[in-house]
């Protein structure tokens, strides 16, 4: 039997619809530094996950920070299995799991990238459109949500490469927790300025004032993005 710890916020999900979608960079670097943590742990142990989402996400509202932690513990497989069924939900699965079927290191890479858009745009990817298999083919043709304004370019440099559509140029679990390290090291923990830190707070800047110009209730959501786990 497994215990898990207790998260009052619930799962990522519930933290962007209790948020209206408004996050802070500091705060969205954090959750994904956490997520990469945990990313990283599974791989080294040869293992993948699988079914990386915002659903298998748990998240905690800390005196300083937040933290996140990766759930389904249960579903990890070894690294390349091939699956009989695809499991997921359509927005975060890698466009060769659809053709392959072969979970793997890099198919994970994909997830935590559309990860990182979701957080960066404030709601669920695709979320205007129904997810189906239309979907499916346009995603395995290249289809990627754009890049939202206000998003910083290192930030959207390393989101682009997890969501490359050849798997060998994503980045490993590790990389990204390096990188992502770096970056709660200049806009969290040091008190001087960079050149790293002022892309964040530029980009802070840009993000608040367009949002400023939205109805967040009013943003559009398709009757058919289903956003639950699909037996495609």
């Amino acid at each position: 039997m497994f215990v898990i710890k207790y998260y009052e916020t619930g799962n990522l999900y519930s933290y962007l619809e209790e948020s209206i979608g408004i996050i802070c960079w500091r705060d969205i670097v954090d959750i994904l530094w956490s997520v990469s943590t945990g990313l990283e742990s599974i791989h080294e142990y040869g293992l993948v996950h699988g079914n990386l989402h915002g659903g298998n996400i748990l998240v905690e509202n800390k005196m300083n920070s937040i933290d996140a932690k990766i759930t389904d513990t249960g579903l990890h497989r070894p690294v390349d299995e091939f699956s009989q069924q695809i499991y997921g939900v359509v927005p975060f699965v890698a466009p060769e799991i659809f053709d392959e079927n072969i979970l793997t290191k890099e198919s994970d890479i994909y997830s935590f990238g559309m990860i990182m858009w979701m957080l960066s745009a404030g709601v669920r990817p695709y979320n205007d459109k129904p997810h189906d298999k239309q979907l499916i083919q346009e995603i395995c043709s290249g289809l990627r949500p754009n890049v939202i304004i206000g998003t910083p370019p290192v930030f959207s440099a390393l989101m682009l490469q997890c969501l490359d559509a050849n798997p060998s140029n994503r980045p490993t679990a590790s990389k990204i927790c390096e990188c992502l390290g770096s970056w709660v090291a200049a806009i969290c923990d040091d008190p001087n300025p960079s050149d790293l830190s002022n892309q964040f707070d530029a980009a802070e800047e840009t993000k608040f004032a367009y949002l400023a110009t939205l109805d967040l209730n009013l943003l559009p959501c398709h009757e058919k993005a289903a956003n639950l786990k699909d037996d495609l």
